[in-house]
């Protein structure tokens, strides 16, 4: 699963853009990446772009493998996920849903420039 984040340190944002095949393990690996990196703070906020991702791969267990991991960012930070897809919409959900036991809040966009504006990162920034 090629993916690959930029952190915008200055607006507080992390975005992570997924490319090719999702899978399970993938997801996994990057909350294991952003977790390791020094200059992620739990401040800030982080938009998921998977417009360019296939998620056939990604099962139910994953997403609940995924939810119930430790938080990387504070329970107040906004998680945006921009999925095109009616099954990764609802995976998406799912987890967002998940973790909102936790206290979290996830919405999920089909729009780039929507996730961008509600997570606070304006277009040209």
């Amino acid at each position: 699963m090629p993916a690959t984040y930029e952190i915008n340190a200055a607006r507080g944002v992390i975005i992570v853009t997924v490319t090719g095949d999702l899978t399970d393990a993938g997801l996994l690996e990057m909350h294991r990446r952003l977790a390791d990196d020094p200059a992620v703070k739990p401040s800030f906020s982080v938009l998921f772009d998977l417009r360019q991702a296939n998620g056939q791969s990604v099962t139910t267990d994953g997403i609940r493998a995924l939810a119930g991991l430790p938080l990387v960012l504070s329970p107040e930070s906004r998680r945006a996920v921009v999925v095109p897809s009616d099954l990764g919409f609802g995976m998406a959900r799912m987890y967002g849903m998940r973790r909102a036991q936790k206290g979290t809040k996830v919405e999920v966009f089909r729009d780039f420039d929507d996730a961008s504006h509600w997570i606070g990162l304006e277009l040209g920034g």
